[in-house]
């Protein structure tokens, strides 16, 4: 047992007694903590941030979670981002898909066949999804003006937070997003993937329309999967 709490900590595994040790630190303190060379100091330091909504510590947050390597702590980061919430969005957008590898480059040849949304592979997509439907204006803004790599990721967490909120209102911009990337695979796979999250009749049609049309067998797989979650 101790050897694997050992691995924890080196991961930056915290427990709340050593939290917390820093309660009572004031918000400045928290922050350069940050920079600790003990993992377990940032851990607290971002879960603290967190707890406390530090909206003056978006920034800080955010050039850590860029440098950091430790799993705990990167989680600690990204969630402290997120009970941040709204007021986090602007900054994570910059941020979409230039963290990490873990991000699609190319659509994916075997079907998803569970019922759910699939969870974003982008660690700042993931963390944007948990602020929800109030994210979404930012994120459409990505679409309409960011890069592509941005929008890529962008996609994923819209259709998330559309499946789960009900919100439709982003239906519009990834339909002017897919007119003007039409020739990306990669995009126009994610933006089909997006669809099963508008069960509405105009996406359904449309669907139906670029099944007859698509000749890719992985795109027609994700046309089928978004209408059957329209239609169940």
């Amino acid at each position: 047992m101790k050897s694997n709490a050992d691995e924890l900590a080196k991961r930056g595994f915290i427990t709340d007694d050593y939290k917390n040790q820093f309660k009572n630190y004031p918000i400045d303190k928290l922050e350069t903590l940050l920079k600790s060379e003990n993992p377990l100091e940032r851990t607290a330091s971002a879960t603290l941030l967190g707890e406390l909504k530090s909206n003056t510590s978006i920034l800080n947050l955010c050039e850590a979670l860029q440098k950091e390597k430790k799993l705990y702590t990167k989680i600690a980061i990204t969630e402290a981002l997120a009970n941040i919430g709204v007021e986090s969005v602007p900054y994570l957008v910059e941020l979409l898909g230039k963290i990490g590898d873990n991000q699609h480059i190319e659509p994916e040849k075997k079907p998803f066949n569970k019922k759910s949304y699939p969870l974003p592979r982008d660690i700042i997509a993931r963390t944007i999804t948990k602020i929800g439907k109030y994210a979404l204006a930012y994120l459409e803004n990505v679409l309409k003006n960011g890069e592509i790599s941005q929008i890529s990721e962008a996609i994923d967490a819209i259709g998330f937070i559309t499946f789960y909120s009900k919100d439709m209102r982003s239906l519009q911009t990834l339909k002017e997003c897919l007119q003007k990337n039409h020739t990306n695979i990669l995009i126009k796979w994610k933006i089909i993937r997006a669809f099963q999250s508008f069960p509405l009749e105009e996406v359904k049609n449309y669907l139906q329309n670029e099944k007859l049309k698509i000749n890719e067998q992985y795109i027609t797989i994700e046309i089928e999967r978004s209408l059957r979650q329209i239609e169940s």
